[in-house]
């Protein structure tokens, strides 16, 4: 399932690029995040935009301090209400499913004990049809001769 987590709390933070001015470099606020800093964070452009993160397509660099802040922020992301209640009812399923084997457990052994019931009434059955059961009767011996 994919994962949808609600938008953080607070601002998103803001991106940060280094400028050449002069002999040194400048760091400065930069107009948004590149694209390889919200894969760094792993967050798609479009739960960005969704957020409220600024995204500066033109910006090619991956500066890894903008994607710790990206990562730190987004780590405070909640999760929905779908999310919350699809967890709930994955919990009621297991507990449902410990029931039913529970159930067949003990059905499977009532079943166990009335086959071994059956058996011993029908062995009974067939020794008292062995001791009431008739003789066969014996053709009297035809007598040959004179």
């Amino acid at each position: 399932m994919i994962e949808v987590k609600t938008r953080p709390a607070g601002d998103a933070p803001g991106a940060m690029v280094t400028a050449r001015h002069g002999q040194g470099e400048v760091t400065r606020p930069g107009r948004g995040f590149s694209l390889g800093e919200l894969t760094g964070a792993s967050l798609s452009t479009r739960v960005a935009s969704d957020w409220g993160v600024r995204l500066d397509a033109r910006r090619r660099s991956t500066i890894q301090s903008n994607v710790e802040s990206l990562k730190g922020w987004a780590s405070h992301a909640g999760t929905t209400k779908k999310e919350g209640r699809v967890k709930e009812l994955e919990e009621e399923v297991e507990k449902v499913e410990k029931v039913v084997k529970k159930g067949a457990v003990k059905a499977e052994k009532e079943v166990a004990k009335a086959e071994k019931e059956v058996k011993k009434e029908v062995s009974k059955a067939e020794k008292a049809v062995k001791r009431k059961a008739p003789r066969p009767k014996t053709k009297p011996k035809e007598k040959t001769g004179p």
